[in-house]
């Protein structure tokens, strides 16, 4: 890490004292020029995104890290994305989720059917649907892919840069999605629920906490199958996801291997919530 930018002088002297950088400014380009970084991490709010990437791609950056997400503005988004390809400049949009290694084991398992055909996907999310729910909207088109929406249930509120609603969706490996808005003014809950022929597997904490139940023949009526009474805790690997991002983007950069989760993955999340929006 070679230097902080922010436009408050105080919280980059403060950033750069924390984590002993030996650079720390309010301006982008002398930044920029002064350091000559490899990877550029975005930070900033949503709505100086694109006019940053465009920036450090005119300043021959060779890799972006971007907060989710890349733009509200669907075709902004996609213009940044068309750039950084023209330009050569490896975009990557930190859905951390998509690196984490347990939930990539999670996503092998099911293309290779070790859970069955999946019955039900349930998905708890508060704050906005492109706020937290894209998380999980880019999670499930990683681990299945094809995602599209069948019906809006109902609306909490629709604002300018994100939508709040209860919806149904599907897939082609999946006939049931249901995405559920939990109110933070309750409490906020950010959780995946998914129902698979040999079992359930919960995502709780936003995946702090993995658990699987298996299922079992009824102790009761043996010829029916109910789930375990007692769950298994899988190991939690998401602390330790954005380690996985980084090693991932700086394997790239030497030539090994391919972005686990691209920009283009990540336009198809923004299309997903943008068609929502519009529906709404």
């Amino acid at each position: 890490l070679v230097g902080v930018i922010d436009r408050s002088p105080a919280v980059a002297r403060q950033f750069a004292e924390t984590w002993k950088i030996p650079f720390f400014g309010t301006k982008l380009m002398p930044a920029v020029e002064k350091t000559g970084p490899d990877l550029v991490s975005i930070c900033s709010p949503t709505n100086t995104h694109v006019p940053v990437i465009k920036e450090l791609c005119q300043a021959g950056v060779r890799a972006i890290l971007c907060e989710k997400p890349i733009a509200y503005d669907l075709p902004a988004a996609e213009g940044a994305v068309e750039l950084c390809e023209k330009n050569g400049v490896l975009l990557a949009i930190n859905y951390q989720r998509n690196w984490d290694r347990q939930f990539n084991r999670i996503r092998k398992s099911i293309r290779q059917a070790q859970f069955g055909r999946t019955e039900l996907i349930r998905v708890l999310y508060s704050k906005g649907l492109i706020h937290n729910g894209s998380h999980f909207i880019s999670l499930l088109d990683q681990w299945f892919g094809g995602l599209e929406i069948t019906r809006i249930l109902s609306i909490e509120r629709y604002e300018q840069d994100d939508v709040i609603a209860d919806f149904t969706a599907t897939c082609p490996a999946v006939s049931r999605i249901i995405f559920q808005n939990v109110s933070e003014q309750s409490y906020v809950l950010n959780e995946i629920e998914a129902l698979f022929e040999r079992g359930r597997l919960e995502l709780r904490r936003g995946g702090l906490d993995i658990y699987w139940t298996d299922r079992n023949s009824d102790p009761l009526l043996p010829k029916e199958m109910t789930l375990s009474n007692k769950a298994k805790k899988l190991p939690a690997t998401l602390p330790r996801a954005m380690l996985e991002v980084i090693r991932n983007i700086t394997d790239v950069l030497g030539g090994k291997g391919k972005l686990q989760s691209d920009a283009r993955a990540a336009l198809r999340t923004l299309r997903f919530c943008a068609r929502l929006r519009t529906l709404a």
